[in-house]
C-alpha cells in the first residue's frame, strides 16, 4: 500500500515542461506530491500520508543541495560513430566511393587496377589495408579502443584518396 501514493505522485509527473530547469521540475514535484497527500489525508494511514510528506521534504532538500543542478554527462563520440555519421551509417564508406572501385578491404592485396594510376591505387590500398587491421581486430575481439586507430587511419587515407581522385577528374 505504501508504493501507491508514490505511484500515483510519479504519475503526474510523466510529461514535464520541457521549458523548466530540473530543479525546477523536482520543486514542482515535491509541491505536487504534498497537494496529493493533503488530498489523500483521508484515505491514507497515517505512515502513508507521512512517507509522501518525507518524500516532498527529501526532494525539497536535495534541491537546496544542488542534487538536481548537475548536468547530465555527455557520451563521448567515438571516432566510429563520427564516421558512420558522417557516412549514412557506413564505417566502410569508401567502398561506395567512385574513387577506389574495385577495391575493398578482402583484395586490397591483390586487385590490380587498370586506371593507370600509380598515386590513386597506392591511396585506396592504403586506405583498405587500414581497414582490414580495424575489422580484424574487432572480429578477434580486440575490442573498439584498440582498433580505433586503425579506423581513424582508414577514414583519412580514404578521404585522402577521394580528394585525390576529385582533384584528377574534374
Amino acid at each position: 500500500m505504501r508504493l501507491l501514493p508514490l505511484a500515483l505522485a510519479l504519475s503526474l509527473f510523466a510529461a514535464p515542461a520541457l521549458a523548466q530547469d530540473t530543479s525546477r521540475q523536482m520543486l514542482d514535484m515535491a509541491r505536487q506530491i504534498r497537494a496529493q497527500a493533503a488530498q489523500m489525508k483521508d484515505m491514507l494511514s497515517p505512515q502513508d500520508y507521512a512517507d509522501m510528506l518525507a518524500q516532498a521534504a527529501q526532494i525539497e532538500q536535495d534541491v537546496r543541495e544542488g542534487g538536481f543542478a548537475v548536468p547530465v554527462a555527455q557520451e563521448p563520440v567515438t571516432a566510429a560513430k563520427r564516421i558512420a555519421d558522417a557516412h549514412n551509417g557506413r564505417l566502410d564508406w569508401l567502398d561506395g566511393e567512385a574513387a577506389c572501385v574495385g577495391y575493398g578491404w578482402e583484395n586490397h592485396r591483390t586487385f590490380v587496377s587498370n586506371y593507370g594510376d600509380p598515386e590513386r591505387d597506392r591511396l585506396c590500398r592504403t586506405a583498405f589495408a587500414h581497414y582490414e587491421k580495424y575489422f580484424l581486430a574487432i572480429r578477434s575481439g580486440a575490442g573498439s579502443a584498440a582498433a580505433e586507430p586503425d579506423l581513424i587511419a582508414y577514414d583519412r587515407a580514404a578521404q585522402a584518396a577521394v580528394e585525390y581522385y576529385a582533384s584528377t577528374h574534374r
